[in-house]
């Protein structure tokens, strides 16, 4: 077998392990799924699972980075940042797993690192600066502005749950968070008229 036919197939295998794990987490929770269960859905072996991940934690983090890289390739379109495009992407990908993207986040939020999350509020608070929000400015720092636009975005989502609604149609709260972030803008505008 060649060196790219091997890449490739060792690919298809991470993605496959990694796209059973979010299944699993998704219908029984993340502390609730083990190895075994990972391993059978994806049709792998144990050890074929630790060739790919040093543990459960390691494969949680790998699909919360994944799923970050994903947002803020999205949120680059065309060479610029957008916070729009950003929350947009967001959505999407919130909506197939709103449990296990749930969770994640507030993993995220509560470990000691540098996290990915972290990062996307970086990314941010550097556009909060670069598109002046020289109103809100005045009385929130940066990521005060984007810590209110991402717990907005997160009060969607939770009253969804709260509600017992479905998540089958990510544009509806998309639209609604889209709705906020202009209004902040407007108000800027406004203001500054």
């Amino acid at each position: 077998m060649d060196q790219t036919r091997r890449l490739r197939k060792k690919d298809a295998t991470h993605r496959t392990l990694m796209h059973s794990a979010k299944l699993l987490f998704e219908e029984n929770g993340i502390s609730n799924v083990t190895i075994e269960q990972i391993t059978e859905k994806a049709d792998v072996s144990r050890s074929t699972f630790f060739s790919h991940f040093n543990s459960v934690d390691d494969l949680l983090e790998q699909i919360a980075n994944e799923e970050i890289k994903d947002v803020t390739d999205a949120a680059h379109k065309e060479e610029k940042f957008s916070i729009q495009a950003l929350f947009e992407r967001l959505a999407i990908d919130t909506y197939p797993y709103p449990y296990l993207m749930s969770e994640l986040i507030v993993k995220s939020i509560l470990s000691d690192d540098n996290s990915s999350l972290a990062r996307t509020f970086s990314l941010i608070d550097k556009e909060i600066k670069n598109e002046d929000y020289s109103l809100l400015s005045a009385g929130f720092e940066p990521g005060d502005v984007s810590a209110i636009m991402f717990g907005a975005y997160l009060g969607l989502i939770f009253r969804k749950f709260i509600n017992g609604e479905s998540f089958d149609n990510p544009e509806e709260s998309n639209e609604k968070i889209q709705k906020f972030i202009k209004y902040l803008k407007n108000q800027e505008e406004n203001n500054n008229e």
